[in-house]
């Protein structure tokens, strides 16, 4: 069985670039791992592993969730293994959202076809895939932007924050940089945990999101690799 983790929080806070941060550390430490992007307004699939022609989520939730087609769905990077990845497609003919039974099939299908398993959130506490995985997750990190919209965020949904048994909570800047000294700054020294900037953003465009941890911040890095500690040492159990 796999260990299962959801990310969380308000919008812009960096969620998807997390994960894959997360999804990078596990598979450096030989751990097959799968990230899974369940928010059908964005289409991830391509910022993660560039063109493919893998079909997408949305093209899986128009029929059943079964072995083979939940296969067929996930693209495996060539330059990173150990890592398979699912998501909406950019162009895909189909953008059907899952439903509640789908989402609880894919998480029975997944969880022997890995040893972790990330799954990218989104904000939005009513989406089903948000729902089942609040239940399933052995741990949750929730991430919140340094600004109004954090606070609102926190302020909104912190009931249902803490009534999760195993949740995270990580604070920090969404943009460490103002657009003027994003212009001429060296990239390399970021404020807060969740590292923005045009290095990033140079990685997210190239569809090269696993190769983030090459430029981010140490205290970042520590905060992915304490994270995957305490999901894999089972610190955290339910």
């Amino acid at each position: 069985m796999a260990k299962h983790i959801l990310i969380i929080g308000s919008p812009g806070s960096g969620k998807s670039v997390f994960g894959a941060a997360l999804a990078s550390a596990a598979g450096k430490r030989n751990r097959q791992t799968l990230l899974i992007s369940g928010d059908s307004r964005i289409s991830m699939l391509s910022f993660f592993c560039g063109n493919t022609d893998t079909d997408g989520l949305g093209t899986l939730y128009a029929g059943e969730i079964t072995s083979q087609r939940t296969a067929d769905a996930i693209k495996i990077l060539r330059e990173f293994p150990n890592i398979g990845v699912m998501g909406f497609q950019l162009h895909g003919r189909v953008k059907q959202k899952g439903t509640t039974a789908q989402i609880q099939q894919l998480y029975t299908v997944v969880d022997g076809m890995a040893e972790v398993v990330i799954w990218d959130g989104t904000s939005d506490w009513t989406d089903a895939f948000q729902t089942v995985m609040t239940e399933k997750a052995e741990v949750t990190a929730c991430l919140l932007t340094a600004d109004i919209k954090g606070l609102l965020y926190f302020q909104q949904y912190q009931d249902k924050i803490r009534r999760l048994a195993h949740c995270l909570l990580l604070e920090g800047l969404s943009k460490p940089y103002s657009l003027h000294e994003e212009m001429d700054i060296t990239i390399g020294g970021f404020d807060g945990i969740l590292p923005f900037g045009r290095e990033i953003e140079r990685y997210v465009m190239e569809g090269n999101l696993f190769s983030i941890l090459t430029c981010c911040h140490a205290r970042y890095c520590e905060t992915v690799e304490h994270t995957l500690d305490d999901l894999l040492e089972g610190r955290m159990e339910k």
